[in-house]
Formats: structure tokens, C-alpha cells, sequence
């Protein structure tokens, strides 16, 4: 039997952090902004956006070369925290949309949106809430593209930038593909140098090359090179594994003492990691807090039955835990939220009840 065409969305979150810096600092927006440090010291950029990128920064660029290209340029430090978190939101949004997923950078993902049976959303429709909910929860923007192959799809996300979505429909990705430069391939440099100095400077004209005369520019690599070109023999975008725990911290950088900001906090670092076990259909048995003071890290956690998978039930255990812990407010550094024990949620009680008698040592 045929292989029934799949669905492959391309998600474009380029560039990532500066994304991010945005989305907390919307006065950033439209402005020059360069990753990495504070562009008087040593160091090198991380990311540029598109407006700095225009003046010159790349990626690797030595941050002092970077304020001489651009000296109107934002420049931000980074906050690995923040990536992090955003980072996990984003694959929780592409989960909620299918089990299929995979990320190969921060940058970006790949999502297998066939539709399996009946009942599901349209390929289209499931993209557009993709990226109507990275904006909405996460203020990111992101380009879309939509085909049958991973090929066809990361192009496609390309030409729709920004914000956009490009579909490229059944029957059209040879045509789609052929004109476009044997870079778009994710080659190495000097094999595109080789090919193009062959006379193949397209997609397409490597797709329909001969293997041995392609072998001859190319060696080994000939049959699989052609076959990408071509948008066949993909391996399939793999299904994600459920996490074995799931864990959400934050850094408090200006000390906080406000006991009401903290336990605003913690409330959102809960329903975060609810939000990501849901994908996943689990519901966590076990919570566990900690609260980081300096020099000092104090713990309370929990266990019990049956689990529990929804944002407000366990926002309210944690706060729970968290009461005794906060008091004092001052000093505090950090605060975590980890959810273990996770499983299947059942409504089933279990004839013996999960007792510090019964509980076996974990």
C-alpha cells in the first residue's frame, strides 16, 4: 500500500532570543538589537535581529565589530532563564497540536500535522493555531511552512516571513523546489562550491541529475543527496517522548520581599508545568517545592492518589506547600516547581490507599 502524503509544517522562530527579548520588552520592537553582552567588552553576538543583520552583525561577530556596524543597536546580555522557559512553552503549544515533534534548534521545529482519523483539524487550520498561540500566550512570532516534506516545508517557512504561512500543495513540490539554489539544501560550503562549479546550481537540476554523474561531484553521498532533492526518503518527524518529570524554576534577579509577587510566581511556574504534561495526557502524583535563599534552599513535597493533571488543582497544592516557606519573604533567590510519579490520570481509587505505611521508598 502507498505511504499516504504526510503533512510537515515548518515552524520559523528566527531568530529565537531576540524573539524572546521582545516579547518581554515590546519597546524593543522594530529596533536594532544585538545578543550577546553589553558591546564594550570582550565577547561575540549570540543573535541580531533583521534590523541589525541589515547593518552588518552576523552571528560569531566579535561584539566590539558589532557597535562599530551598528552603534544605534540595543544590546542585551541574554537571559538563559528566560530562552528556557520560552523554549518549553513553545514545544508544549506544537505538542497540544500533535505528538510528532521535533525541535533541531531553538530556532525551529518540525510538526507532522497528517490528519490520522477522523475528527482531526485540517493541516491549515492546525497551523494557523500554532501560530496564533505562540503569539497569544507567548508573544512570539513565527513563520510557517507547510508541504509534504521536511525540504519543502523549512523553504517554504523561509518565503513566508515574516509571520506568514506558505503552503505548498500535493503534486506541486517538484515545481516548488526546482528553482530554488542548491544552498537551500543544508550542504557544507565547499559541496555547494563543488556542485555549483558541475553546473548544478538548483534544487531541481540535482534532482534530476544522473546518480553516477552526481556521484562523480559528490561520491557516496550521491544517492541520498538526490533523494533529498527530490523531497523522498525522510525519515519521519519521530513521536515525542513523555518527560519523566517536568520542572519549572525562576531566578527572582531584584530579591524580591513582596510575598504576594512571589506567590504570583509560583502560581505561573504550576500552571506551566501542567500545561506540559497535558500534551502527554499525564497527571502528577508527586509535587515538590523549593525555595532559594542565599546560602540556603528549603523543600516540601507531596504525594498522592490519584494524580492530578489540571493548572488549577495543582497551582493549589503548591501554594500549600509553598505557605510555610515564604515566611520569611525576604532574601528569596529562586523558586521550583517539580511534578514526579507522572502517569495516566485514572478516576479509579485504589484499594490501598498511597500511605507513608504502604509508600514504597523513593
Amino acid at each position: 500500500m502507498k505511504d499516504r502524503r504526510r503533512s510537515i509544517l515548518h515552524v520559523d522562530l528566527d531568530p529565537f532570543f531576540v524573539s524572546v527579548e521582545r516579547s518581554l520588552d515590546s519597546s524593543l520592537r522594530g529596533r536594532p538589537l544585538v545578543i550577546g553582552g553589553d558591546g564594550s567588552g570582550l565577547g561575540f553576538v549570540a543573535a541580531a535581529s533583521e534590523e541589525a543583520r541589515q547593518a552588518g552583525v552576523r552571528v560569531g561577530l566579535p561584539l566590539a565589530q558589532a557597535r562599530l556596524a551598528c552603534p544605534e543597536a540595543v544590546f542585551r546580555r541574554g537571559d538563559l532563564d528566560a530562552y528556557g522557559r520560552h523554549s518549553e512553552e513553545v514545544t508544549a503549544v506544537l505538542l497540544a497540536a500533535s505528538r510528532r515533534v521535533e525541535r533541531p534548534s531553538a530556532d525551529e521545529a518540525f510538526v507532522d500535522l497528517t490528519v490520522e482519523g477522523p475528527g482531526g483539524p485540517p493541516p491549515v487550520r492546525a497551523a494557523e493555531t500554532i501560530r496564533d498561540e505562540l503569539q497569544r500566550r507567548l508573544g512570539l512570532d513565527a513563520s510557517l511552512g507547510l508541504a509534504s516534506s521536511r525540504l519543502a516545508a523549512r523553504i517554504a517557512s523561509g518565503w513566508a516571513s515574516p509571520r506568514g504561512l506558505l503552503v505548498v500543495l500535493p503534486g506541486y513540490e517538484h515545481s516548488f523546489l526546482a528553482g530554488k539554489p542548491v544552498s537551500a539544501l543544508g550542504l557544507l560550503p565547499h559541496l555547494v562550491s563543488a556542485l555549483e562549479r558541475a553546473g548544478l546550481a538548483t534544487v531541481g537540476q540535482v534532482a534530476d541529475c544522473e546518480e553516477s554523474v552526481l556521484a562523480g561531484v559528490v561520491g557516496a553521498a550521491a544517492p541520498l543527496l538526490r533523494a533529498a532533492a527530490r523531497g523522498e526518503q525522510e525519515p519521519p518527524v519521530a513521536v515525542a517522548a513523555p518527560p519523566p518529570f517536568v520542572q519549572e524554576e525562576s531566578t527572582i534577579r531584584d530579591r524580591r520581599s513582596d510575598r504576594v509577587a512571589l506567590e504570583e510566581i509560583a502560581d505561573a511556574l504550576a500552571r506551566r508545568a501542567a500545561r506540559r504534561m497535558k500534551p502527554f495526557r499525564l497527571a502528577a502524583r508527586a509535587i515538590g517545592v523549593e525555595v532559594r535563599r542565599a546560602g540556603d534552599a528549603v523543600r516540601r513535597g507531596d504525594a498522592f492518589t490519584p494524580g492530578l493533571s489540571d493548572e488549577d488543582g495543582i497551582a493549589a497544592r503548591v501554594r500549600a506547600l509553598l505557605e510555610p516557606l515564604l515566611e520569611p519573604a525576604e532574601g528569596v533567590r529562586a523558586l521550583q516547581v517539580r511534578l514526579t510519579r507522572l502517569e495516566p490520570p485514572t478516576s479509579q481509587v485504589p484499594l490501598f490507599p498511597d500511605s507513608p505505611l504502604l509508600r514504597r521508598a523513593r
